[in-house]
């Protein structure tokens, strides 16, 4: 068993990649006790709180490794992470970090996009995965694939411009790319290749390193067992729901107020879900299963900050809650008791997506 001793003077994250860099493979393998400078404490517990400390430092924005997604529920690599002269190091240390963390079944508290985690895995990303870091250009891009381009003039050619460190440059899909027009028949590809420069080539070092410091303790050979979701739920389990936070930024609407029996029923119910009807309450209002990043006061929604919200609808009988997932809203209705609210609320939330409806 490999024992640390970090300062909480000096920074953890480098006081801990450097610690564990100095280390074997083999004695991090055999099993990490830590204690915290000046602080007694050891065991699993401290173990567990080195993990969470470090989950949160490796996002943190002064190391410029990693970005927020569009909805600031998961994070991407920074393109532009070379601001951080380290930063390829501190990569391959987040890489070791996540490794070790599973290695030693321990959970990180972090969630990545999915294109990551398929990074992860070496499962080619697609145009969908783009949605996470511009949900816009992923509209384009999928508008593209659904529609005949060949009359509409667009002077597509297979090349995009890119923002680097503030400038814009033109970069090539592929040899020759700026000189080659998108048609009706090579736009899949021209999507395809965009996708690829987007969620891969731009982020490809990072990648890398990353992928050095992971595969120190989990071989891609047993990885690729699992797909993303899988991965996920490994690295960082189900995620926690504050039902304080959450009750704390709710806002209401159409006569409700907190004061309301509905209202207190409701969040009754909400503190007796399983952690695991939470996540789908969640999504089933927002479109997304995670909190973001801070938490409820920075729920986002189709148009920006955008709080959790429940307007009240008329009740009738076998009436079930409904959703507008673009502005985080819960459409209630007035139900006469606890339980019947309780009932109506689970078969929507298991029903899934009878429940959604546009704003």
């Amino acid at each position: 068993r490999l024992h640390f001793c970090i300062s909480l003077i000096d920074s953890i994250f480098r006081s801990s990649c450097d610690m564990v860099s100095k280390s074997t493979n083999e004695k991090l393998k055999q099993g990490i006790a830590v204690r915290f400078h000046g602080e007694e404490g050891m065991g699993q517990g401290v173990v567990r709180e080195w993990f969470d400390i470090l989950s949160n430092e490796i996002i943190n924005p002064d190391y410029a490794l990693f970005t927020q997604s569009a909805d600031g529920t998961t994070f991407q690599p920074n393109s532009n992470s070379s601001v951080n002269p380290d930063h390829l190091n501190y990569f391959r240390f987040a890489g070791q970090i996540l490794g070790l963390a599973l290695y030693h079944r321990q959970l990180v508290n972090i969630y990545f996009t999915r294109s990551f985690y398929k990074h992860i895995l070496g499962i080619p990303v697609n145009y969908q995965d783009v949605s996470s870091i511009d949900p816009e250009y992923a509209k384009n891009l999928q508008w593209i694939l659904d529609n005949d381009i060949s009359d509409l003039g667009l002077e597509l050619t297979f090349s995009v411009e890119t923002d680097v460190f503030g400038a814009m440059e033109e970069v090539p899909l592929k040899p020759g790319g700026t000189s080659i027009l998108v048609t009706q028949d090579n736009k899949d590809e021209y999507v395809q290749l965009v996708t690829e420069l987007r969620m891969t080539r731009a982020i490809q070092p990072q990648i890398n390193a990353f992928l050095q410091g992971f595969h120190t303790f989990i071989p891609p050979s047993l990885i690729q067992l699992f797909d993303e979701y899988e991965l996920e739920l490994l690295l960082s389990g189900m995620p926690e729901i504050d039902v304080h936070d959450w009750c704390r930024n709710t806002e209401y609407t159409s006569g409700y107020d907190p004061q309301e029996p509905v209202i207190q029923w409701f969040w009754e119910v909400v503190k007796s879900l399983t952690q695991e009807e939470r996540v789908l309450l969640l999504q089933f209002v927002t479109g997304s299963s995670r909190v973001p990043h801070g938490g409820f006061a920075f729920l986002m929604g189709g148009s920006g900050l955008q709080k959790f919200t429940i307007t009240a609808v008329p009740y009738t009988s076998n009436l079930l809650p409904t959703s507008s997932t673009c502005i985080n809203m819960l459409k209630l209705p007035e139900y006469p008791s606890q339980e019947v609210l309780r009932d109506r609320l689970l078969v929507a939330l298991h029903c899934g997506s009878y429940g959604y409806t546009m704003a």
